[in-house]
């Protein structure tokens, strides 16, 4: 009985000692470089690598945000969910300050950016804090006055809200509103029926690409399609993360580009992530705004036409709604100095007859000069001496024409300035 297991054990013994042998015997084979009969090196296809098709520029230049709009100093309403910085809306806030127009943020319970006033590389704006109670309402009077509404990212619409937005819309306010895409899967409360009303909705999931996107493959591309208006001049967007969008009648689309698919679906998909109707936009994504990507494909020039179309609304604010060289107003604020910078803010300033002009000094050093582009019988000397912070001089302009002026000792740095009065 004993010998059976013996005899297993030498046949096993045997056995490994031929394959070992043979292993060296190939081993030394390969290694003396003999051998022609090894495996094929497999080349496997992983489109999603190809440098070529990936746009990999992670410093692509420098955004240039810029409205064709002649509309002046209207009112817009910029409302972000608790999630978004100061910084994720400075693109678009800068653009409308510094083409004259007024806008108030609204900052959702658990942002605020800080006191009473937010300030802006172009100017200041007010903060607006949460209300207080359950039925409390940032939308309501906010809108009054208002051409346009900015919605980001807002989780909650309470009732007064959703009443407000309704009657905004009824008297032709525009509306924009961005929505991430893990909101399709937990809204607010209120945000069924705000879109109900506003004949718009998203769809569940995000959009990506594997063959062509922007540094990774939830960074779309997208092409426009439809009415040019938001998409004017615009040839391609990257959205960082966006989620399919619809509307009952689509005047104008966005479009991700052949060989994009749907993450639920895992199939390929033409399902827009901006959508217009009329004077209300739904955008699957909020991070196209931000500094870092307004500097991607047409980005920028998207942001400029959405500022274009937030101000150019037909809704009757009475003495608000007018045009440059038209402005109701009967005073008005030019800083000098801002944030300790040689430049006057704005620059640019056109006005009415008999429109009083506050110089306020925002830094230390500066003087204001007359140049000799100046009306015939013009009477505004400035301010020759250099002044502290916190000066102040105000001057009312009667004369219609053009009126240049500069600060001397930062004349070199371009620290110069315009007011137009009338129409010279």
């Amino acid at each position: 009985m004993s010998k059976a297991p013996r005899t297993a054990i030498v046949s096993f013994i045997a056995v490994f000692v031929v394959v070992v042998a043979v292993g060296g015997v190939a081993s030394v084979v390969i290694d003396d470089g003999e051998s022609t009969t090894g495996p094929d090196h497999i080349e496997v296809e992983n489109p999603q690598f190809d440098a070529e098709r990936v746009a990999s520029d992670s410093s692509p230049g420098e955004a240039s945000v810029e409205m064709d709009s002649t509309a002046f100093q209207k009112k817009v309403v910029v409302h972000v969910g608790a999630a978004y910085t100061q910084r994720d809306i400075a693109p678009l806030v800068n653009t409308l300050i510094e083409n004259g127009h007024e806008v108030t943020v609204l900052a959702q319970e658990g942002r605020q950016f800080g006191g009473g006033q937010i300030t802006f590389a172009k100017g200041t704006v007010d903060q607006i804090a949460p209300p207080t109670g359950d039925d409390g309402s940032q939308l309501t009077g906010n809108l009054e006055g208002a051409q346009g509404l900015v919605s980001l990212g807002v989780t909650t619409y309470t009732d007064q809200d959703l009443n407000a937005i309704d009657t905004f819309v009824e008297e032709n306010g525009r509306i924009v509103m961005g929505v991430e895409p893990t909101q399709e899967f937990g809204f607010g409360a209120g945000h069924s029926q705000t879109y109900s009303n506003l004949g718009v909705f998203t769809e569940p999931g995000y959009v990506y690409n594997l063959a062509e996107n922007d540094l990774n493959y939830q960074r779309i591309f997208t092409e426009p399609s439809g009415t040019e208006l938001l998409t004017e001049d615009v040839e391609r967007v990257v959205f960082p993360s966006a989620t399919p969008v619809q509307a009952s009648n689509q005047d104008e689309t966005m479009l991700p580009i052949e060989g994009s698919e749907l993450s639920v679906t895992r199939e390929k998909t033409e399902k827009p992530v901006l959508v217009r109707d009329q004077n209300v936009a739904l955008i699957g994504d909020t991070d196209f705004l931000t500094p870092e990507n307004t500097q991607r494909a047409d980005n920028d020039v998207l942001v400029g036409n959405i500022a274009d179309y937030l101000v150019e609304a037909d809704r009757d604010v009475g003495d608000n709604n007018t045009e440059k060289g038209e402005e109701e107003t009967e005073s008005i604020t030019i800083e000098v100095g801002p944030d300790g910078e040689n430049r006057f803010s704005p620059e640019v300033t056109e006005i009415k007859p008999g429109t009083t002009v506050k110089f306020v000094w925002n830094s230390s050093g500066h003087n204001i000069v007359p140049t000799n582009q100046q009306p015939s019988d013009a009477e505004w000397g400035g301010v020759p001496e250099t002044k502290e912070e916190g000066y102040v001089h105000e001057f009312t302009f009667e004369q219609e024409g053009t009126h240049e002026f500069v600060s001397e000792p930062h004349e070199e740095d371009g620290m110069y300035g315009v007011i137009i009065v009338g129409e010279p």
